[in-house]
């Protein structure tokens, strides 16, 4: 990056301002030549989104990821997600069980763009291009997001390997056959608490670190986490979260505390923050530069080899950062990253290098 890109970079991130009324990107926008430079040599991983997601009824799709977003940011691999509870969260509106959902979402890319060429489907890390350009297609990481599909079988997990998955995520709203959950979904009963990870929630885990599959502990309550950190032999992730502003765990939501934080990383893994907005109780997290000095900060107390991406891109969030549509947008962080002072290794390593890292380190 020259100087006069560094400079035009820095000013489209607002620092005091809204980003939205400096840089008034679209929902249809592209990334122009300017913009493309400015993120040349960033190999952009997001370690927890939904793109283009099979949908069962026809509520209000999430279209912060997509296949063309990808491609047109140029982002190297994203986690294809499928939801583990999706039954249990649609409240009886959905016929089957989670175990044949998650299966039908998760062919509904295998027979789609996986099938068609449009993603590569990411079995080994070095599976990962370097670049996508017209001939190379970005890479999908089939993950499921709550083991609830799993049904308490370790079994199943040898299944969702065989079709592809590489990353579950061991809860999701409910407290599952596995372990429990930190917080509820609205105003939901999440079932009965087992004060942890369970005897199946163990075999599930072993047998995910045995195949070769990563370990993800987003949503996990923080007496599950340190059971979890207790029995684990490789690198933890969680997948899409931020730092709380208290250290209570019962007051953060699904934010976490320094001290969780802090037990995946000595795992040697890592923690991926997502676009989400919120302001009150102590803490504002509203706009890209909210963002760029939370990253710093975590670099200063965690390890900059510690913090990832993780948007969450097409599950919901409910409120984004100021200015943040799509994952096109990551153009915004990148630029506010760099005007906190964080160095281009830095950026590498938040933008993918470090969840590339784990992913090796668990799936080879």
């Amino acid at each position: 990056m020259n100087r006069r890109q560094f400079l035009r970079s820095s000013a489209l991130c607002g620092l005091s301002l809204s980003l939205e009324s400096v840089f008034p990107f679209t929902q249809t926008f592209s990334a122009s030549a300017s913009d493309k430079a400015f993120l040349k040599g960033l190999q952009i991983i997001d370690a927890h989104a939904h793109p283009d997601r099979y949908v069962f009824d026809s509520r209000q799709i999430d279209y912060s990821s997509t296949l063309k977003a990808i491609q047109e940011l140029g982002m190297v691999a994203s986690s294809f997600s499928a939801v583990g509870d999706q039954v249990y969260l649609r409240r009886g509106r959905q016929p089957g069980t989670e175990y044949s959902s998650t299966k039908t979402q998760l062919e509904h890319w295998i027979k789609g763009p996986i099938r068609q060429g449009k993603v590569k489907l990411i079995l080994k890390a070095s599976d990962i291009p370097d670049a996508v350009d017209e001939n190379t297609p970005p890479g999908a990481i089939l993950a499921i997001e709550g083991g609830d599909a799993l049904e308490g079988n370790p079994d199943k997990v040898n299944e969702f390997y065989n079709l592809g998955v590489r990353m579950i995520t061991l809860v999701h709203y409910r407290n599952n056959e596995l372990g429990d959950i930190m917080r509820a979904y609205g105003n939901s009963d999440p079932g009965p608490r087992h004060n942890g990870l369970t005897p199946k929630g163990r075999k599930v885990l072993e047998r995910m670190q045995q195949l070769g599959m990563l370990v993800d502990v987003a949503h996990v309550h923080t007496t599950t986490l340190k059971q979890i950190v207790e029995m684990t032999g490789k690198p933890l992730v969680d997948s899409h979260t931020s730092p709380c502003a208290t250290d209570e765990p019962s007051s953060c939501g699904r934010l976490r505390t320094w001290e969780d934080m802090e037990l995946i990383a000595n795992t040697g893994g890592i923690i991926c923050t997502w676009p989400l907005a919120y302001s009150g109780a102590g803490a504002s997290r509203m706009f890209f530069l909210d963002w760029a000095k939370e990253i710093l900060e975590m670099k200063k107390r965690l390890g900059i080899d510690h913090v990832g991406l993780g948007t969450d891109g097409a599950g919901a969030l409910p409120k984004f950062i100021e200015g943040y549509r799509d994952i096109r947008d990551l153009v915004r962080l990148v630029a506010a990253m760099q005007g906190v002072g964080l160095s281009q290794e830095d950026i590498k390593a938040y933008m993918g290098g470090n969840f590339y890292r784990v992913l090796r380190s668990c799936i080879g």
